[in-house]
């Protein structure tokens, strides 16, 4: 839009806590953003009522209806609470994947020509094949990495399967020699406590590296030097990690459902999410195959090419327009 766009924030009270009043009480969106608008675009589900102009929601997913066993009590109440208002209240609706696209459409009803499909960019200034020899060792180092390693990067939380993964690791390790160490990186969701259970449990907790939360600059660091990224999540939006994995060169392992499939296309090996074996077999292959895992790779690059914030923002102002 150029210098057409004018910003013009609530300037007596914090958005946080508007957004709690929101949720609370159905009070005006213009009494807090009084300014006449074109177009009110919401980010992050929920929709406040009388809102000025077009009225436009961002829902990423519908884990709240697919999997709310997965999620923390108070987000799944919240959702269930404003969810399905804020999609009437909604004259457009903006997804992240073709897959939240069509359950949308089933949970709510909702006619296909009212959702546009926005998908996540890649920051290719920061996740490349690139990377400097003497800072990878310095982040290694720090992170208490000093082998070959496989990789796991997300939220520890239930619909991540990481619990799975350990299961397919042990399964690798027991029967591949030299098999890399697992890292297991992000900082602890709901629910994290069984994976550090079941990895002990298991006898793997010197083969187990917890890193904790990753920092940023860290993230493609640690990508661009793993043997292989697996992500055997049970439910996703969208799946940013692999497609990052993947712009750093590095392969990639996912699961074969939700829209992880529709993400990765041909560029990464997919196994079921609910057997260890053919997650650890998807593993073996990569490990045990030189020529596939520079396929992967290349295919990879290729892949995550097509996914930049320019794209994004281009389709997004395109929605808006329209």
């Amino acid at each position: 839009f150029g210098n057409d766009i004018k910003i013009r924030p609530c300037k007596w009270l914090s958005y946080g806590l508007v957004h709690r009043m929101w949720l609370l009480l159905p009070i005006p969106h213009k009494w807090f953003f009084p300014q006449k608008a074109d177009v009110s675009l919401f980010f992050n589900y929920y929709v406040p009522p009388f809102a000025e102009g077009k009225v436009c929601s961002v829902v990423y997913d519908t884990v709240v209806k697919d999997m709310p066993e997965t999620m923390n009590d108070r987000t799944r109440m919240v959702l269930r609470l404003t969810l399905k208002k804020s999609i009437k209240r909604s004259d457009k609706i903006i997804t992240i994947s073709e897959f939240s696209k069509s359950r949308i459409i089933h949970h709510f009803g909702v006619s296909e020509d009212k959702i546009s499909v926005v998908c996540c960019g890649i920051d290719r200034s920061r996740y490349s094949s690139e990377r400097s020899k003497e800072k990878a060792d310095e982040c290694l180092k720090r992170l208490g990495i000093y082998e070959k390693y496989i990789l796991y990067l997300g939220t520890l939380e239930p619909r991540k399967n990481i619990t799975g993964l350990a299961d397919a690791y042990k399964i690798l390790s027991d029967t591949l020699p030299d098999c890399p160490v697992l890292v297991i990186a992000g900082g602890k969701g709901w629910l994290y406590e069984s994976i550090f259970e079941r990895v002990k449990t298991m006898g793997l907790e010197d083969r187990v590296i917890f890193t904790g939360y990753v920092s940023d600059e860290d993230t493609p660091v640690l990508m661009s030097g793993a043997e292989l990224f697996c992500f055997p999540s049970f439910y996703e939006g969208f799946g940013m990690p692999p497609l990052e994995a993947m712009a750093c060169g590095t392969p990639a392992v996912v699961s074969d459902r939700t829209s992880l499939p529709e993400v990765v296309g041909d560029a990464a090996l997919k196994a079921d999410a609910d057997s260890p074996e053919d997650i650890a077999d998807a593993m073996k292959q990569i490990l045990t195959n030189e020529q596939l895992k520079r396929s992967l790779s290349e295919k990879g690059l290729a892949r995550a090419d097509k996914f930049s914030w320019e794209n994004s923002a281009k389709a997004l102002i395109s929605f808006i327009k329209e």
